[in-house]
């Protein structure tokens, strides 16, 4: 396939020239016979194909089209004898345009063949040089990915974050109302090295997704109780994983874990859900950690409740209801089941994510 084409690129471009010169010479000759009969002379016509021949496709076609024009010039025969010209004169007389044409096609051809070949060297040139650039551009991303999987390893195995994650823990349980989100985003980093992250509540026999950071780009999704995830989380309380081949089609690449938030008495009421590429690029311990994360988050789905029924509340609601809101939320006053002693929200449910 790859002989194939090149192949027929060069046949194109041969029937393309070859109708070129016939075009040139055709509507040459037509001139010529129109003008056969004006009584004033005129330059030979054929001179216009070897120039512009040569000039468009360099030496070599340039000689071809002064080889036709003679071809061309004494197809009827040569002219008779003058009486007052001898030989050489005779010889002259009918040699003097073809060796023109020649001499213009050598002159013309000769720098247009110079011309292509250095355009085509620079073509070769830029093709190498566009090459070795996407070649550079494509090591530079691997590179990139691999310095962020690095980071992600050194953040989620080094010693030293073992106190990062008891700082981050503590910030979390005191976060307020504008940094809840971000001290959550920074728990999680640090267990498991990805910021890609989506927890869901069980309501109306549904898992909904209501809180997710901004850097997850991936489409928010709900698991009702006719998707193959739903059974696994709510009814059997298992972490579902890709590293395990019955639960790869599961996830559906909707990440790459998931698991129940379950409260006292071993209740489902919601669903931690993790993204990323590989779970190459996370902890050994990944499983371990995955849990502990779904244990600290039953804990503060209360406060999640707060925080997602507050981002729905209408604008005309918002004064007075912060503070009340906010005092629900404390770290001191948080419980399990505090998600059940909030008011409807009044505005549909939507998925909050904070810059």
């Amino acid at each position: 396939m790859n002989e194939t084409a090149p192949r027929r690129s060069r046949w194109s471009a041969m029937l393309r020239t070859a109708l070129e010169f016939f075009l040139l010479f055709a509507a040459t000759m037509a001139a010529k016979e129109l003008l056969s009969g004006a009584s004033t002379p005129y330059p030979n016509l054929l001179w216009l194909p070897v120039m512009v021949l040569a000039l468009q496709h360099g030496l070599a076609a340039g000689l071809l089209a002064a080889l036709i024009a003679a071809a061309l010039q004494y197809a009827p025969g040569l002219p008779a004898q003058l009486i007052t010209e001898d030989m050489y004169s005779y010889i002259g007389r009918i040699a003097g345009e073809p060796i023109g044409w020649t001499c213009l096609a050598l002159l013309f051809g000769h720098m247009r063949s110079r011309q292509i070949a250095n355009s085509k060297e620079l073509e070769a040139k830029l093709a190498e040089r566009s090459a070795h650039a996407a070649a550079v551009a494509e090591l530079c991303v691997d590179l990139r990915h691999r310095i962020e999987t690095l980071e992600r390893h050194v953040a989620a195995n080094a010693h030293a974050s073992n106190a990062d994650v008891v700082e981050a823990l503590s910030a979390l349980q005191r976060a307020g109302w504008d940094d809840f989100v971000q001290s959550l985003t920074r728990f999680v980093t640090l267990m498991t090295g990805s910021s890609e992250f989506t927890i869901h509540l069980l309501r109306d026999n549904a898992l909904k997704p209501v809180l997710r950071p901004a850097d997850d780009h991936r489409p928010a999704f709900a698991v009702g109780e006719d998707d193959p995830l739903f059974a696994p989380i709510v009814h059997e309380r298992r972490i579902v994983s890709v590293s395990r081949a019955a639960d790869h089609a599961l996830l559906a690449a909707r990440g790459l874990m998931a698991g129940p938030l379950m409260e006292s008495g071993d209740r489902v009421i919601g669903m931690f859900a993790l993204g990323g590429d590989s779970l190459n690029d996370h902890p050994d311990d990944m499983e371990r950690r995955f849990g502990l994360i779904c244990s600290e988050l039953a804990l503060l789905s209360g406060r999640i409740g707060l925080i997602e029924r507050w981002q729905a509340a209408t604008p005309g609601k918002l004064n007075g209801y912060k503070s009340d809101v906010l005092a629900q939320s404390a770290p001191q006053t948080a419980s399990p089941a505090s998600h059940q002693e909030l008011p409807p929200p009044s505005a549909p449910e939507q998925v909050m994510t904070v810059q």
